[in-house]
């Protein structure tokens, strides 16, 4: 029986480092998958704002990581300065999705509080509703584009003492060189996933340098979450399917709900 995906051909656009799963769900479907990463992540952030989390870890009763990102660039900060998990103290972990959820528990740390939905605003719909916070203090870990509607809510809603913390950077990877822009340019693809809006804005940046020909197929765009889809209809780009959990598998069936 033929696959759902077979011979479809789809574009991921995360780095490649953290593509496996998903390169593996869209492989096992029968698609053709074509990494062209649309941003890059850096680890580096405010040594001086680490300086300031850190020298109260054991303080807070919350941290709140809001990708596996953070989760890696939290903790690659921590043991620069600590040799032993226990200094994090008995504080309580909230995880944004799966991802982020398996990044903390490779760590061998438990965590308490994951959303059904993979957004921001659902994490703090959770914790707002499944936890008394006021005057708690939490540690939220993000990134140097995450909004901060998160945070304010925290603060705002549930009286919490929230102390952001940026511990990586996203920005916008160089598409110019890539291996595989010579092929979608005179291919295209079927489909092309966003995981951010930060992706979106690197593509619509980089658009001269993406431009299909003429005889290439032109990719249906699908979103990681409401607020990639959101970037996406802002950039004037056609959203095709949204994908509500952050998993390969949610992902997947997305795409292939278009084909019914």
């Amino acid at each position: 029986m033929p696959k759902k995906l077979q011979n479809r051909r789809v574009v991921v656009t995360r780095p490649e480092e953290h593509n496996a799963g998903l390169r593996a769900e869209l492989e096992a479907r029968g698609a053709g998958v074509v990494e062209m990463p649309l941003i890059e992540i850096s680890l580096d952030g405010d040594e001086a704002v680490a300086d300031e989390i850190f020298s109260a870890i054991g303080e807070y009763d919350w941290l709140v990581f809001t990708s596996a990102n953070g989760v890696r660039g939290f903790f690659k900060k921590f043991f620069e300065r600590f040799k032993d998990l226990r200094w994090l103290g008995p504080c309580r972990i909230a995880c944004v999705g799966p991802a982020t959820k398996k990044a903390v528990e490779d760590l061998h740390l438990e965590v308490e509080t994951v959303p059904d939905e993979h957004t921001g605003a659902a994490l703090a719909d959770k914790l707002i509703a499944d936890h008394d916070l006021e005057n708690l203090k939490v540690c939220l870990v993000t990134g140097n584009r995450n909004p901060d509607t998160l945070a304010r809510r925290l603060s705002g809603e549930a009286r919490a003492i929230v102390d952001a913390f940026p511990c990586y950077a996203s920005d916008a990877a160089d598409v110019s060189a890539h291996p595989a822009l010579a092929d979608f340019r005179a291919n295209g693809a079927d489909f092309i996933v966003f995981a951010s809006g930060s992706a979106v804005r690197s593509f619509v940046m980089q658009a001269p340098t993406l431009r299909l020909e003429k005889s290439a197929v032109r990719p249906r765009a699908v979103a990681i979450g409401e607020p990639t889809a959101s970037a996406l209809r802002q950039a004037g780009i056609p959203v095709a399917a949204v994908a509500a959990r952050a998993t390969p598998e949610a992902i997947a069936e997305a795409i292939e709900a278009l084909l019914d």
